[in-house]
């Protein structure tokens, strides 16, 4: 089970440094490279599916993990949701101050919005049975999905219509990282 949380969390820090480099990519040279990005983050879903789909069957095994051993990974995952948002959120007002008309027909998902009370979450975790802890995981794996992939909606359509915008995500992207 650890390996299967250490694994999660080496793709989802490789996940953000491929979506850094698409972005990279896309502000170089638009066409040609929108469609080699396009590519790329297919491959990139195509591959998180499948380590996805074999980790977890590879998790079937007889031996139990305790819940100390879900609660660390979580704690990641959730981390990992704050820090989307905030970027889904950086994004968001970028494209508001630019052009509201960017964002149009993009519905952030319902994880997106919600605010939930994290000590009150913390503290639910410990009173949690294996099997609720297990579906929290899910959920928490499901809601970043989601927003990574309502993330990559938003810069394909900055890509598209602002190019110039993505100058200045990557620009802080980089002095971030």
């Amino acid at each position: 089970f650890l390996f299967f949380c250490r694994q999660e969390a080496l793709l989802a820090a490789i996940s953000e440094k491929d979506a850094n480099i698409a972005l990279l990519e896309l502000s170089s040279s638009k066409k040609k490279t929108q469609e080699e990005t396009q590519n790329r983050m297919k491959l990139m879903a195509d591959n998180y599916e499948d380590d996805h789909f074999r980790s977890s069957h590879s998790n079937q095994s007889n031996h139990k993990p305790s819940p100390d051993q879900i609660i660390q990974p979580l704690l990641e995952l959730d981390q990992n949701r704050s820090k989307l948002k905030l970027y889904i959120g950086h994004l968001t007002a970028l494209c508001h101050d630019r052009d509201p008309l960017i964002l149009r027909g993009l519905t952030p998902p319902a994880s997106y919005n919600l605010d939930d009370d994290q000590a009150a979450w913390k503290n639910e975790l410990q009173k949690m049975t294996q099997e609720q802890l297990q579906n929290e995981l899910e959920k928490g794996e499901r809601d970043n999905a989601e927003l990574q992939e309502f993330a990559n909606a938003i810069l394909q359509q900055i890509a598209d219509h602002c190019p110039d915008i993505l100058e200045q995500v990557v620009n802080a992207l980089e002095e971030s990282s």
